[in-house]
């Protein structure tokens, strides 16, 4: 009795760690067990209850446990990750208790429009705007531009001294509210002259343009290039960040944008309204620009003088798109 526990535990321990059938099994190995064929092999295993269902009962009676370890995410920091070297350019916003902006964009001093400026200017000041918004391209630094230039134009001296002394009237004209410069494609010319022409300088303190031009002197908010600007539910740009542009400007940046957005940069006055699924508006603008109209190197182009008005209730933004033909609104 003892030989014959002895070979029941020795089959048994022999199939359950095979992963043959049974009639597989009783073929590849009763020889081994002394029987004369596979069938009579098989008829001891069922008496000795080895089945293949005996086995699955084992295999499951003796599945080892899974360790689950718990892992507190709170306690790490980074993984040992090196920390990204970019940023997101998230947009600046306005101070709640503005309501009545005004929006002056491609002005181009030295080569502004001084009567489509002069028109614009009064118009902001009956309006009793609490704060003004230069939203890029009001310098327009010809003198060090990458483009072709006529000699006679290029007075780099010159042309810093204008754009320091608009700065100072605009300040002199509008003396008690907030007043934002925003950077666009043409300021950006500032930077790339320093850092192609004069490396040395490039990094100092004096030469970085709110510096340079005296906005900190004058109590003239920076806004960088890159970066937008929010009042009440209106985004605005200078353009170029969208890469704005086409038959009609206001279509693209709604198509880039999917939000209420005015943008200057096209010299073009233009609206483009849109309905949502949920009976939302959203609206878009262009505004045209306060310099030459006709310029030597774009002498056909379909540019308009302009500027805008934003008045915001309740957080929503209503915006005043204005024309200027011949020094008057239209």
């Amino acid at each position: 009795m003892a030989q014959l526990s002895f070979k029941k535990i020795e089959i048994e321990q022999d199939f359950y760690s095979s992963n043959l059938n049974l009639l597989n099994f009783c073929k590849a190995n009763f020889e081994h067990y002394g029987y004369v064929s596979a069938y009579r092999f098989q008829k001891q295993m069922q008496k000795y209850g080895i089945t293949l269902r005996s086995r699955t009962e084992y295999h499951l009676s003796h599945k080892p446990e899974a360790k689950t370890e718990t892992f507190d995410f709170s306690e790490v920091d980074d993984f040992g990750i090196e920390p990204a070297i970019g940023k997101d350019y998230v947009s600046a916003r306005l101070p709640e208790a503005i309501k009545r902006i005004g929006i002056l964009s491609d002005i181009h001093v030295p080569f502004h429009s001084m009567e489509a400026l002069v028109c614009a200017i009064k118009y902001l000041k009956t309006k009793s705007i609490e704060c003004l918004y230069l939203n890029g391209d009001v310098f327009d630094f010809y003198s060090i531009s990458l483009h072709e230039k006529e000699r006679d134009l290029r007075d780099l001296p010159r042309e810093i001294e204008m754009c320091r002394n608009f700065l100072v009237k605009i300040r002199e004209i509008f003396p008690k509210i907030p007043i934002y410069y925003k950077m666009g494609n043409h300021e950006n010319r500032w930077q790339r002259y320093l850092n192609d022409q004069a490396e040395e300088f490039a990094q100092l303190h004096e030469m970085q343009f709110e510096q340079f031009f005296r906005l900190d002197k004058l109590k003239i908010n920076f806004v960088p290039d890159w970066q937008g600007f929010e009042m009440g539910d209106l985004l605005v740009v200078h353009g170029h960040e969208i890469m704005a542009g086409g038959m009609n400007p206001s279509q693209t940046t709604f198509n880039k944008t999917f939000c209420n957005t005015l943008l200057g940069h096209v010299h073009r006055t233009t609206a483009t309204t849109k309905k949502t699924g949920f009976k939302k508006y959203i609206h878009t603008f262009s505004t045209g620009c306060l310099t030459y109209l006709s310029p030597k190197y774009y002498p056909y182009a379909q540019h308009n003088h302009g500027f805008a008005f934003v008045e915001i209730k309740d957080g929503a933004a209503k915006v005043e798109n204005l024309m200027i033909k011949d020094g008057k609104i239209v």
